[in-house]
């Protein structure tokens, strides 16, 4: 069984200046700072999110290993999510079962658990990671969390053809069902529906959209399908603002969005963090996957 988002992967051109740039522009700290990953081609480190999750931050230079050859082909950015399961051997057998190849047809017994690899291909058009932490697996360590002002990864945006189909191959491989699927947003121009893993309101927030001009359509015209983007919920969203600027960084369009529906946003650019664009958002009240229900107030 699929317990939650163990990780998010992400590839980097230097481990030390990725770490600085998360620093400056978000007031996330990395922890967890390791030289002797990948039998020694590897830096690594993790920024932890509140919600049960981090960011891994790697840095490989062996030209056979999976994160190499995703910087070569694609340069910086999201490389997989690692999801973290119960018991990897019968999710294993499960894909086996249907028809999907796993990596090498294998379970690796890594340092950081086994793990088993479902490459884009055969998924959504992204690297999924099962793993089964063991003995000498890292954790999940809350007090690691560095800025107050963080309330945790809330979604992490996938750029799909088609959402419908998306969501139910999703399904189909991993046993997770989606939901809220909406069809009128941007003006009927995008569709969009959640896969909650089983973190604290986390979701993978799978996006079609049709719009020329749109973000997503752009990322598909130069990646195809894959993860599109991070959005970090905040208390205080002017406060993170004020961070980003203090850093000489521009948000898009420089300024913060009021979405009708999801809350105030604001944009930091791929160009400026490493490949990856991040959303900041601190929703509404009445905002989907906001932490209080309304019928509490």
């Amino acid at each position: 069984m699929i317990l939650r988002a163990h990780h998010i992967g992400i590839a980097v051109e230097k481990l030390d200046q990725a770490i600085s740039t998360y620093d400056k522009l978000f007031g996330f700290k990395a922890t967890d700072i390791r030289n002797n990953q990948g039998k020694g081609f590897q830096l690594d480190a993790r920024i932890m999110m509140p919600n049960r999750t981090w960011l891994h931050l790697v840095e490989n230079w062996n030209p056979e290993s999976r994160v190499n050859k995703f910087l070569q082909q694609h340069g910086e950015g999201l490389e997989h999510i690692a999801l973290e399961t119960t018991d990897i051997e019968e999710e294993v057998a499960y894909l086996r079962s249907i028809g999907v190849p796993v990596f090498e047809d294998k379970i690796f017994n890594a340092a950081d658990g086994f793990e088993a690899f479902i490459y884009p291909d055969a998924a959504i058009g992204f690297t999924v990671e099962l793993i089964q932490p063991h003995i000498t697996s890292y954790y999940w360590q809350p007090e690691k969390v560095s800025n107050p002002n963080l309330l945790g990864l809330q979604h992490i945006g996938v750029a799909v053809k088609n959402v419908v189909e998306a969501a139910n191959k999703f399904e189909k491989l991993f046993r997770i069902k989606s939901s809220d699927l909406r069809t009128d947003q941007h003006y009927g121009t995008q569709k969009d529906i959640m896969i909650e893993p089983g973190n604290d309101r986390l979701w993978l927030h799978l996006v079609e959209s049709t719009d020329p001009e749109n973000r997503v359509t752009q990322f598909m015209a130069q990646h195809g399908e894959g993860l599109e983007h991070l959005a970090f919920e905040v208390n205080d969203i002017r406060r993170a603002v004020k961070t980003v600027k203090k850093a000489g960084v521009s948000l898009t369009a420089n300024k913060i969005y009021l979405d009708r529906e999801d809350g105030f946003e604001a944009f930091v650019d791929s160009k400026n963090n490493h490949g990856v664009t991040v959303e900041l958002i601190e929703p509404y009240i009445t905002s989907r996957g906001y932490r209080y229900k309304v019928e509490d107030f």
